[in-house]
């Protein structure tokens, strides 16, 4: 269960450390163009591998429950207070379907980032800088743009307060669902949060790092 908690946290600091890297980034195109369009397009250049997964773990989580897709946006849109990377137009959908359509990216993105890193590791991949270099690339994409949008997530809080309701309801009731912890933790599962946890260290230290040089870099500039 350590790891277990280990490896959420992680994810909560690394959607922190995500949000403070493409700030950082919006800052420093702006200081050398002074143009917020060229920044956004240099953002979405950028980006552009990571926001294409994004979107197609949307599209395809779609597809699978059935979701009609309208139309796929890949294009940098400037919205009132926020830009807009990508974007998939569906259907109406009932709130389960939309929470799972809405969360697509981030277990996607995880399933890769981990997946990617494991390969790497087994195949010892990381001894060739050039390899380490492109790793370290698709990670960064991936850990950066997985997260979803309050736009993906619309529709999250009605399904959680019906879970949390029935929840209620099935105590009040007296009725127990048995937990056993030995059952849940296997072998299996504890082996994967401590991979899990272990393998998420190098996006948090790819994020920390980029933070760190353009701290320096400002402190140098204004200098």
């Amino acid at each position: 269960m350590l790891f277990a908690g280990l490896f959420f946290i992680e994810l909560i600091l690394l959607f922190f450390l995500a949000k403070i890297v493409q700030k950082k980034l919006s800052h420093f195109f702006y200081k050398r163009t002074h143009s917020i369009k060229v920044t956004v397009y240099l953002l979405a250049l950028l980006f552009f591998p990571g926001t294409l997964i994004h979107e197609l773990a949307h599209f395809l989580m779609a597809g699978i429950l059935f979701v009609p897709v309208h139309h796929m946006e890949l294009f940098p849109k400037i919205e009132e207070d926020y830009v807009k990377l990508g974007s998939v137009t569906m259907a109406k959908r009932d709130p389960f379907r939309r929470f799972l359509v809405g969360i697509a990216p981030f277990l996607v993105g995880i399933a890769l980032m981990l997946g990617i890193i494991f390969y790497a590791i087994q195949n010892n991949l990381y001894s060739n800088i050039a390899f380490a270099l492109l790793i370290a690339y698709v990670v960064f994409e991936i850990g950066n743009t997985m997260f979803s949008s309050k736009q993906d997530m619309d529709g999250a809080l009605e399904l959680l307060a019906a879970v949390g309701f029935l929840g209620l309801v099935l105590f009040i009731l007296g009725l127990r669902v048995p937990i056993h912890p030995e059952q849940i933790f296997t072998p299996i599962v504890i082996d994967v949060f401590i991979k899990g946890s272990l393998f998420l260290l190098i996006p948090l230290a790819i994020d920390g790092l980029l933070i760190g040089l353009f701290t320096l870099f400002k402190h140098k500039h204004h200098r």
